[in-house]
């Protein structure tokens, strides 16, 4: 959920960047969980399944029966790829049972789209915020921070340290993290 919300103003709910584009990183991210969370492990850009357990958390605990359910292995770039299918409505899902946004439908002159109003601003803002902290050193930067951090760079989500930080040194930070 926290690139869900990185993704999205925490006011309006308004994307701030394409579904699609999203897409990928939300299903990155979910890798990215199943790795910290021990259900998966990297080798050589494979991923290679290492624990059936659930992880207790839904969307990722969907992720991993994907994953499960494959006979073959594949690499990274592959999962991302697939596991991006559907995962932008399985997130909003989640949320929205969970009640921390409410989609709210918004018509145009021209087209329609969906917002997704966050029920608390706290909640919406939080993953910013931690990102923030740990790329301008005013707390801990762990490694699921500075991968939340890498991917949200990745898919387009590159100002959020602006202004403290130039586009140069967020580079910079995003360069030795990886």
């Amino acid at each position: 959920g926290a690139l869900f919300f990185l993704g999205h103003d925490p006011f309006s709910g308004k994307a701030r960047i394409r579904n699609d584009i999203l897409d990928i990183g939300l299903s990155a991210a979910i890798l990215a969980d199943l790795l910290f969370d021990e259900r998966i492990t990297l080798d050589q850009g494979t991923v290679v399944l290492i624990s059936r357990y659930a992880t207790g958390e839904p969307i990722a605990d969907r992720m991993l029966a994907r994953i499960i359910g494959e006979t073959e292995q594949h690499g990274v770039r592959d999962w991302v790829e697939h596991l991006a299918d559907g995962i932008f409505d399985i997130v909003v899902e989640n949320l929205t049972v969970r009640e921390l946004v409410t989609p709210k439908e918004k018509r145009g002159m021209f087209k329609h789209s969906l917002q997704y109003q966050p029920a608390d601003l706290r909640i919406a803002s939080g993953p910013r915020a931690t990102v923030r902290a740990g790329m301008l050193g005013t707390s801990r930067c762990d490694l699921p921070i500075a991968t939340l951090a890498v991917i949200a760079w990745t898919v387009g989500l590159d100002d959020i340290c602006e202004p403290e930080l130039s586009r140069k040194q967020i580079v910079e930070w995003v360069e030795r993290v990886k």
